[in-house]
C-alpha cells in the first residue's frame, strides 16, 4: 500500500499581505525603519548556509578515501599449445574425432556425479570426459561428452532411468543408427550457459572447466552467445553416455542431431566388434 503524503497546512497562507507604510517626514522623533536590512542580512545568511552544504551538488568524495575500482581480475588468454586429451582405448573409440570447426579438449568435469549428488559414485569403475568447442576463440556452442564404464549393465541402466524416469528430464526418445538417446530440451526453459562465459584452463592437469564451482585465471575460449541446451543420455552394455550440447536456441536441434548421429555410429561401431 502506498504511503500517503502528509500535507502541512499553513494557517497564514490565506492572509491578506498589508501593503508597507512608510513613516511621516514631519517625525523626527520617530525610530529608523531597519527591517530592510534584517531582510537583507537574513538572506545572505541563508545563502552562505546553502553554500556550506553543498550547494545541491554531489558532495565530494571524503577526503583520503580511495576512488573506486573493479577489483574481479579477468582472466588471459592461455597462449600455450593446448594438448588433444588423452583417452584410452576403452574410451577412445566412443569419442568422435576430426569433427569440422571443432577442437576437442580434455574436460574437468563429473556431470553424472554433480547431478546425482553422487549417488552412483561407487558403481563408477571408470569415465572420460570430452569438451567440443571452436577452432577459435570466440564460440558459439560447446559440447560436453562424458562415457562412464558402470560396474555392470544393470547399474548403466539405473543410471539412464534415473534421467528418465526419477527425474523426469530425458523424456524424449531419439533414434539415431539404431541407438535411441533420452533427450532434456532444457532450451525450451530457457536453460544453458551465459553469453561471455568463459571456458578456463588448468595447465597442472591440462584441462578445461566451466565456472560453476571455480573460477580460473587463464581461458582458453569464451561464448559469443547465450547457449542453450538440449541433452541425450544412452546406454551401450555397461557404459554410460551422456552427450549434452549447447548452442544458440535456432541452431541447438542441428548440432545435437549431428552429434548424437556421430555418437551413435561410434557406439553401433564398437557392437558391431564385440
Amino acid at each position: 500500500m502506498a504511503k500517503k503524503k502528509r500535507i502541512a497546512q499553513n494557517n497564514n497562507s490565506t492572509s491578506a499581505q498589508r501593503p508597507e507604510r512608510s513613516a511621516p517626514a514631519n517625525a523626527k522623533n520617530a525610530p529608523p525603519n531597519n527591517m530592510p536590512f534584517i531582510i537583507i542580512i537574513g538572506l545572505l545568511l541563508v545563502v552562505i548556509a546553502f553554500l556550506m552544504s553543498g550547494g545541491g551538488s554531489n558532495p565530494a568524495a571524503p577526503a583520503g578515501s580511495p576512488p573506486e575500482t573493479n577489483t574481479v581480475a579477468q582472466p588471459d588468454l592461455y597462449s600455450s599449445e593446448i594438448p588433444e586429451p588423452y583417452l584410452s582405448p576403452e574410451f577412445e573409440g566412443f569419442f568422435p574425432d576430426n569433427i569440422s570447426g571443432m577442437r576437442r579438449v580434455k574436460l574437468l568435469m563429473d556431470p553424472l556425479n554433480d547431478e546425482s549428488g553422487g549417488r552412483f559414485s561407487s558403481k563408477v569403475e571408470d569415465s572420460a570426459h570430452v569438451l567440443y568447442i571452436s577452432d577459435s576463440v570466440q564460440t558459439d556452442f560447446e559440447v560436453e561428452y562424458s562415457v562412464y564404464k558402470m560396474e555392470s549393465a544393470e547399474a548403466a541402466s539405473e543410471v539412464l532411468k534415473f534421467y528418465n524416469t526419477e527425474t523426469g528430464w530425458n523424456v524424449l526418445p531419439k533414434q539415431f543408427d539404431g541407438v535411441t538417446f533420452w533427450v532434456w530440451q532444457g532450451f525450451l526453459e530457457g536453460a544453458g550457459r551465459p553469453y561471455g562465459m568463459y571456458f578456463y584452463w588448468d595447465s597442472i592437469n591440462d584441462g578445461a572447466f566451466l565456472p560453476i564451482e571455480r573460477q580460473g585465471t587463464s581461458f582458453i575460449a569464451q561464448s559469443n552467445a547465450d547457449l542453450l541446451c538440449l541433452h541425450g543420455e544412452t546406454v551401450q552394455d555397461e557404459y554410460f553416455i551422456m552427450v549434452d550440447v549447447h548452442a544458440p536456441f535456432e541452431k541447438v536441434n542441428g548440432l545435437s542431431d549431428q552429434m548424437f548421429a556421430e555418437a551413435a555410429h561410434l557406439i553401433s561401431s564398437q557392437e558391431s566388434q564385440l
